[in-house]
């Protein structure tokens, strides 16, 4: 049950950070950045940032903001030498550090990710984001205990921090406490009835219940509803049909997410099952 990095980091804005002091031109370049990102510019923004830090490489700022743009262009390898110049610069930054493990992250990078989130951790362990981030790191190293551990502090830290909440019930469902995942679900689900990840994740927590599949099929009818076109939805869905043997309802969703990729052996499986009813 991964929950790909961008469908938890898609809303990044391009801001100063408070607290810094820019010289002139530098802080010109950046505010320019930001009208060319609104503006949906991104590369051109990218050279702009691209050509002040070259000529300003002492300035944290710009290389911070530089990251922050190659981060939203899912620019993960650049973004991460953006942000470790930035660190290194202003070592005791909240947000440079942060934004590095959220950009090694991106990369794919998960072992390094927690080796340097462990390795700041004196500095920042009590902001929520980065138990959340070493939390993520983790769940992708399918490390749950550790990742459950995790987000169970950004929780008690930030007890509304929403989706440290989801990933926390994602935990429980895998290390074997499905009825309190189950429950949180239900009160996310509640809380935001529009996100069709909260409805999918709550039928797949559901369906291997035993006794809970037409609760599970109908939650997983809300999240196709809500992203027809999402191939993760469509996965999701098609397993849970299978479960309940609605195999009328699985057999089109498989079909079609063997042609965008055949090389996904778990939909030749399922899909021989359909096919063999």
């Amino acid at each position: 049950m991964m929950v790909s990095y961008a469908q938890f980091r898609a809303a990044l804005l391009l801001v100063a950070l408070p607290g810094c002091c820019f010289a002139d031109s530098g802080q010109d370049a950046i505010v320019k950045a930001n009208a060319l990102f609104r503006e949906g510019k991104l590369k051109q923004a990218e050279v702009l940032l691209r050509s002040a830090s070259a000529a300003d490489p002492n300035s944290a700022a710009l290389h911070g903001s530089l990251g922050e743009l190659l981060l939203k262009e899912h620019n993960y390898e650049d973004s991460v030498q953006e942000f470790g110049v930035a660190t290194q610069q202003n070592p005791d930054s909240v947000e440079y550090n942060l934004l590095l493990s959220e950009a090694l992250i991106g990369w794919k990078h998960y072992r390094v990710a927690v080796d340097f989130l462990n390795a700041v951790r004196a500095k920042f362990s009590q902001q929520p984001q980065f138990h959340y981030d070493l939390g993520l790191a983790y769940y992708n190293l399918n490390k749950m205990n550790q990742a459950q551990g995790e987000f169970q502090e950004a929780l008690r830290l930030a007890p509304k921090f929403v989706r440290a909440e989801f990933l926390f019930a994602a935990c429980l469902a895998s290390t074997g406490d499905p009825t309190k995942a189950t429950d949180i679900l239900h009160k996310l689900v509640k809380e935001d009835p529009g996100n069709p990840i909260y409805w999918a994740t709550l039928g797949q927590i559901l369906a291997p219940t035993g006794g809970s599949n037409a609760e599970a099929v109908q939650a997983v009818r809300r999240a196709l509803a809500l992203a027809p076109h999402d191939s993760h939805t469509q996965y999701v869905a098609a397993t849970v049909f299978v479960q309940a043997e609605d195999f009328a309802d699985a057999r089109p969703l498989l079909e079609h997410l063997e042609k965008v990729d055949p090389k996904v052996l778990s939909v030749h499986v399922q899909l021989a099952r359909v096919y063999s009813r």
